[in-house]
């Protein structure tokens, strides 16, 4: 049986586990404005494309990550009519080699996405930024 304290979420962005492993969670949303830095100062500008250099990783903690998780799933068209239907372009792949074992990334088929690392590094670190996930998952089903 596995006891209730391990299946709360901890509000926390690093979560460190018994085993020693440091679970990251990061979000992009290519719907949203970003700042990027131009080396003498910050620019904002907005992205509508996910594989858009501006459109980068963001930390969040594990409940934000669980959230645009669990909303990933259902159809977001459906969603605004109130109507739970699968979601028929999300893709979910695993990251094992890149970013520690059961480290994964899932994209709502549209603008927003998410990664978990599990080795306590940044995707960039990892070699993974948006743009390339992307352009690996196109026609994925």
């Amino acid at each position: 049986m596995i006891s209730a304290r391990h299946l709360t979420l901890t509000g926390q962005h690093a979560v460190r586990l018994s085993n020693g492993a440091t679970l990251r969670f990061f979000l992009a949303d290519a719907s949203t404005h970003a700042e990027v830095g131009t080396g003498t100062g910050t620019s904002t500008s907005t992205s509508t494309n996910a594989s858009d250099p501006v459109c980068g990783w963001e930390q969040v903690t594990d409940i934000e990550f669980q959230l645009a998780y669990e909303t990933a799933l259902f159809d977001p068209d459906e969603l605004e009519h109130g109507n739970l239907r699968p979601n028929p372009h999300r893709v979910q792949l695993t990251l094992d080699a890149l970013a520690g074992p059961g480290a994964f990334c899932w994209l709502d088929g549209a603008d927003k996405a998410g990664l978990m690392t599990n080795n306590g590094k940044t995707p960039e670190e990892c070699g993974l930024d948006l743009a390339e996930i992307r352009r690996n998952t196109e026609g994925a089903s």
